[in-house]
């Protein structure tokens, strides 16, 4: 089967981190066998569609944590966006969308971990051990494979069935909204709240949609760095859109808070929002989240973070809450039955076979600026 691999190296990675990852990324396409299941509660899979999720373009870029490195086991296929069809054992032939968290339920472990045990099998303790190697979900595990490939191998409690009603440029966002619904209720926010999202790629677009179908009654302030994600926005549910230089002066008007103007340009608000969704992760995301948010408010950290330079005053003086908010607790289900109605599968840009995965990464970022975020690889036509 063709899958691509990523194989990292130090040298490369610091070439990548030197250049900004204008260099030619550590994957390559490869002939191999598909992966094995390591018992018979591990189903083989034929991915459909798999998506390019902004954490894969930073992988590839050398913008990942080098925290990360001990949870993975490389080499690996990426991929963990996935709509695919069963292709042995009882629901074969079923569809598919994988929900890619690799707890202790998967690993065999007979004796859940605290956080398996409540549900959150995305912070799972044991992911390093049990049946297969180290990896926080599929598509950072050498052993499962990935979507980034003709096939691969889950645990079938990782699995959720499509509805037939559901096309697959819809299932293929599932994993991403599910991201974006644990993200909102990470802010835990009050009726008539007062909100902003910064960042509309795939996560923040998706954040506002579950922003406004759990929270009906909350202002969303949009935060788009390019001109073309402002319709995407408002047709999420944004009731304004700025850009990143406007945050403040916007968030003053919305909020009523005084906006102040100090040495270096840093800009904050006396008052602000009630919670900020840094759909971004980079310094001065986090920098701005904190400047617009009032008072003993909430930063959630939904966009995937690498080193940072951040000013942390503002934090520390406004005793605000910086909270993470990866992968999901029951929110899959949630996106299942939430999807049909935000018809996600006009968030879907390009498809590539994945012998174009050099311009399918290219096109990425492109597509995404013109409010279309997301770049997937199409594997029904082999």
């Amino acid at each position: 089967m063709l899958a691509l691999e990523y194989r990292p190296s130090l040298p490369r990675y610091l070439a990548a981190r030197a250049l900004r990852g204008r260099t030619e990324p550590p994957l390559r396409l490869i002939e191999t066998e598909p992966p094995l299941p390591p018992a018979p509660d591990w189903v083989p899979l034929a991915p459909r569609l798999s998506g390019i999720c902004g954490s894969d373009q930073a992988l590839l870029a050398a913008g990942a944590s080098l925290y990360l490195a001990p949870l993975t086991s490389t080499p690996f296929v990426p991929g963990h966006e996935i709509v695919a069809t069963v292709t042995a054992g009882e629901a074969r032939g079923r569809r598919v969308v994988v929900q890619p968290a690799l707890g202790c339920a998967p690993r065999g472990l007979t004796h859940p971990c605290p956080e398996c045990a409540a549900g959150r099998g995305a912070l799972c303790r044991a992911v390093t051990e049990g049946r297969v190697g180290p990896g926080l979900q599929i598509g950072f595990c050498q052993q499962t494979g990935g979507g980034w490939s003709e096939g691969l191998i889950a645990h079938r409690s990782q699995l959720h069935e499509v509805p037939e009603t559901l096309a697959d440029e819809e299932a293929v966002l599932i994993e991403p909204l599910a991201c974006a619904l644990h993200a909102v209720a990470r802010a835990a926010l009050a009726p008539e709240a007062r909100v902003a999202v910064i960042g509309c790629g795939t996560l923040g677009l998706l954040a506002i949609a579950a922003l406004r179908e759990r929270h009906p009654d909350v202002s969303i302030l949009a935060v788009a760095k390019h001109p073309g994600q402002e319709l995407a926005a408002r047709r999420a549910g944004a009731d304004h859109v700025c850009p990143p230089a406007r945050l403040h002066l916007d968030g003053a008007r919305i909020t009523g808070a005084r906006r102040l103007l100090g040495p270096g340009g840093r800009e904050l608000l006396l008052g602000g929002f009630d919670a900020v969704l840094d759909c971004v992760g980079s310094g001065g995301s986090l920098e701005g989240a904190i400047g617009a948010v009032r008072p003993r408010g909430v930063v959630a950290l939904a966009g995937m973070p690498a080193a940072l330079r951040v000013d942390l005053a503002l934090a520390w003086q406004r005793e605000v809450e910086i909270r993470g908010a990866y992968g999901y607790e029951r929110e899959f289900e949630q996106a299942l039955a939430l999807a049909p109605r935000l018809k996600l599968g006009r968030l879907v840009a390009a498809a590539f076979p994945l012998r174009e995965f050099r311009r399918a990464l290219a096109s990425a970022p492109q597509e995404a600026r013109h409010g279309r975020p997301k770049t997937v690889f199409d594997l029904r036509q082999r």
